[in-house]
């Protein structure tokens, strides 16, 4: 148990270099005008960090306008 604990700080740890390493590197790339060659952290670091799957705004939208309508229709 008390290794598992070890472990996890260790990967804590491990996250928070990887995230100043990979801003200051971001500033670096901003400096020099080519941020968009830079890859995202979770692609950079793969081993740390796992992706997040963003939904998309325009799904997020029509979800909330269907579940409005959906209200309105059972109010009245």
């Amino acid at each position: 148990m008390a290794a598992q604990t070890q472990q996890e700080q260790q990967k804590d740890f491990s996250q928070l270099l990887a995230w100043i390493v990979y801003n200051g590197a971001a500033l670096t790339g901003v400096a020099v005008n080519n941020p968009k060659k830079f890859p995202k952290l979770e692609d950079a670091f793969p081993d740390l960090f796992e992706k997040k799957n963003q939904q998309d705004w325009q799904i997020m939208k029509q979800r909330v306008e269907d579940y409005a309508k959906e209200k309105k229709k059972s109010q009245v």
